[in-house]
């Protein structure tokens, strides 16, 4: 499935400043899309949970600007159902979160209830629902202390290019490695893992593989970049110190944000770098 038209899909300077509901519907927050629920909790500015979208008809809720369905399973929503909801919310822009088991599913279906843009892979939350909730008014975090430094990992100087110049372009010095020196590595803010080297691994393997990285002032942050990770995966990066997994091909403002320097205009002005 081609997910283009979700990346480079902005909502208007508008909507981000006319804040509203943004409404759940979930028949399960299962784990896997436990992550995603908890932070459009924490920064939508009010959030209604339904647990279909008949309940989200029965039960209307008020200045809906936002309406996420988390689809656990691999059956057709009814194209009545959802045509009935966009008339119920005109105003509220509409995204499927599809869980893993869903994958592949819209590949030969030529009119789907969903539009391109309004389809996602759960495990792709993080690099595209923190800017998509700005449409109910929810505010992207920015880290809080610019970075000046970026360690690339990856198998070869080719495969972190694309991200050693992003990190260049945000005013950082990136260096490319093929593994973690403690010696060489001391003064770095950030390191940015290629799934060319960093494959998937348990939360212990993760933290052996940060462990060269911290500082005695404390440790850099670090992202993995990879093909289409599991949750499972996603959460061992996490619990072994990963702060944000994205996959592939991914949006540069969720690393920019990292850095502390992504601003809306820089994710607008620099929509054609997104990287494959």
């Amino acid at each position: 499935m081609n997910q283009v038209g979700v990346f480079n899909s902005v909502p208007s300077q508008e909507e981000f400043s006319d804040p509203g509901t943004l409404m759940w519907i979930s028949e399960d927050a299962g784990e896997e899309f436990l992550e995603a629920y908890q932070h459009c909790a924490a920064h939508a500015p009010q959030i209604a949970m339904r647990s279909s979208v008949v309940d989200g008809l029965q039960r209307p809720a008020v200045q809906v600007r936002a309406i996420v369905i988390a689809q656990h399973q691999r059956i057709m929503p009814s194209r009545s159902l959802i045509r009935d909801m966009r008339e119920a919310y005109p105003q509220a822009r509409v995204l499927c979160l599809m869980g893993s088991c869903c994958e592949g599913m819209y590949a030969k279906i030529l009119d789907p209830v969903f539009s391109k843009r309004e389809r996602l892979y759960c495990h792709q939350w993080a690099q595209v629902l923190p800017a998509w909730l700005r449409c109910c008014g929810a505010v992207v975090p920015v880290a809080g202390n610019p970075c000046r430094s970026v360690a690339v990992v990856s198998a070869t100087p080719a495969n972190g290019s694309a991200l050693m110049d992003l990190a260049e372009s945000a005013g950082a010095v990136a260096f490319w490695c093929r593994d973690a020196c403690g010696w060489q590595m001391r003064r770095i803010d950030a390191v940015w893992w290629d799934d060319s080297v960093a494959v998937a691994a348990t939360a212990d393997r993760w933290s052996q593989r940060l462990k060269p990285f911290v500082r005695n002032d404390g440790a850099p942050v670090h992202a993995w970049i990879a093909n289409a990770p599991r949750y499972s995966e996603v959460n061992a990066a996490s619990k072994g110190g990963v702060t944000l997994t994205l996959s592939k091909p991914y949006q540069i403002e969720p690393l920019l944000s990292l850095l502390g320097i992504g601003r809306l205009g820089q994710a607008e002005s620099s929509a054609s770098l997104r990287v494959a």
